[in-house]
């Protein structure tokens, strides 16, 4: 009789386990691409901090996405397929690799989670400007441009159209001497614009980055490129 109870509560402990072991809690850092593990037969569930606003599959006849409440479901409808994905939330983008393989390696839910935040002891210097592009129905405005003490610069801005249209994060760009420098984080207000509503926007940059005594181009990459030129991060205000 214990033989056979010794045996019941490793069965059981072994699949609270396994269950365990497919559940998985991750901090993703900016630009981070994190793995998910899917199998056929498995519907894999991808939960974000806010409600997924909308959901680019790079293969869609590869995967099935459906959304369900702050998460998503992802089915593979293929064997051994692969595929990119993006989920875009009201403040942030992940960037997700989809693999397909055993069932036994299959991630039942994963958590995305923001990184705790460390502060670095420094505030933000506004200065204000006033530096306008056009593209099409879209206009922007560059409003004001925030120093600190610390790592980071931003940027603000307005953005806004003579139509009802969905804000694509991709269109923002910001590059020195034809070069792209990295967003750290892109934040919007709001990613649906309404005819003559003003939709917030901030850029966050690191300072190692990018040169500072250099003018930024702030650039709109839509059916043609628009673009505005920030003074150079030297001359901005500082404490």
């Amino acid at each position: 009789m214990k033989h056979v109870l010794t045996c019941v509560f490793f069965f059981f402990g072994s699949i609270a386990f396994s269950f365990e072991n497919r559940v998985r809690y991750i901090e993703v850092q900016t630009d981070q691409i994190v793995t998910v593990k899917t199998a056929i037969g498995i519907a894999t569930i991808v939960q974000v901090p806010d409600s997924p606003n909308s959901v680019v599959v790079g293969d869609q006849s590869a995967f099935k996405v459906e959304y369900l409440d702050k998460a998503i479901t992802i089915k593979p409808l293929v064997g051994g397929a692969k595929s990119n994905l993006y989920i875009y939330t009201e403040w942030k983008r992940y960037n997700v690799q989809l693999v397909t393989g055993v069932e036994a390696g299959a991630d039942y839910v994963v958590y995305l989670q923001n990184p705790k935040k460390k502060p670095d002891g420094s505030s933000i210097t506004w200065s204000k400007i006033k530096n306008k592009l056009a593209n099409d129905d879209v206009s922007l405005e560059v409003t004001r441009v925030g120093n600190t003490t610390g790592e980071f610069l931003f940027v603000e801005f307005l953005i806004s159209s003579k139509q009802n249209e969905a804000i694509a994060p991709e269109w923002i760009w910001l590059t020195q001497g034809g070069v792209t420098k990295p967003i750290n984080k892109l934040i919007f207000s709001s990613l649906t614009m309404k005819k003559g509503d003003l939709v917030k926007g901030v850029i966050q940059l690191a300072k190692a980055d990018i040169d500072l005594n250099a003018s930024l181009r702030f650039e709109m990459r839509r059916k043609t490129i628009s673009y505005l030129t920030i003074a150079k991060v030297s001359s901005w205000k500082t404490q």
